[in-house]
């Protein structure tokens, strides 16, 4: 009841990290058996995909035909390389994301940004139900080639997903949208082992969805 809210805080005063990244041995994917860390395909492209607790949506992710690879990790913020406890701090300014690594020909961006915005509230700012914290917040980050066109198609589908909301009640869309090179960091940092693909190894996790159950447009 008496938690401060929530905020981002001052790029000086984010925690320093470090240069080794923490996973320091980056395993095949437990589930998919491909590389989480690439180097990708020429015909394979990527997003990053923030909605709250970052396992649940890996495992909606990898079920889907389509999707070559998944991984968990942290963007959008300042801090290099930070371990879990730190995000949590709120001092490194980064969402937890799912990196999702897919074939265009086989699913479409499209396809892939619907499933994420019906999948949780977009509208809670620097939380999801009970999971409070600036690395809750609702988030999308372009890479590659094509992130300037990717980040247009996002906040297309942003945009009207929260004219629906409002149709139903909801306030204001809080989501983030940006190529990832130029967030602070500009980066991707993958989290720890044990959190990658998380719930198969952890088949009880507990993850919460946070659904709104307005269908977002295709």
């Amino acid at each position: 009841m008496f938690r401060p809210t929530p905020a981002l805080v001052p790029a000086d005063d984010a925690l320093p990290g470090r240069a080794e990244p923490v996973l320091d041995a980056p395993q095949p994917h437990a589930v998919l058996a491909t590389p989480i860390t690439g180097p990708w395909q020429d015909n394979q492209r990527s997003v990053l995909v923030g909605v709250g607790c970052f396992w649940g949506p890996e495992k909606l992710y990898w079920q889907l035909d389509g999707v070559v690879s998944t991984s968990v990790g942290y963007a959008g913020g300042v801090t290099p390389n930070p371990t879990y406890q730190e995000v949590c701090s709120g001092r490194t300014n980064h969402a937890e994301v799912v990196e999702v690594v897919y074939d265009p020909d086989v699913i479409s961006l499209r396809e892939i940004i619907a499933l994420a915005l019906e999948d949780h509230d977009p509208t809670q700012g620097f939380r999801q139900g009970n999971d409070v914290g600036t690395q809750y917040r609702s988030a999308f980050y372009t890479l590659g080639e094509h992130a300037a066109q990717d980040k247009e198609l996002i906040e297309e589908m942003v945009a009207d997903y929260g004219r629906r909301l409002a149709e139903h009640g909801y306030g204001e869309v809080t989501t983030e949208i940006a190529a990832l090179a130029d967030t602070p960091s500009g980066q991707y940092y993958r989290a720890e082992d044990y959190h990658q693909q998380y719930l198969h190894k952890v088949p009880d996790g507990y993850c919460p969805t946070h659904a709104t159950g307005v269908a977002c447009g295709r």
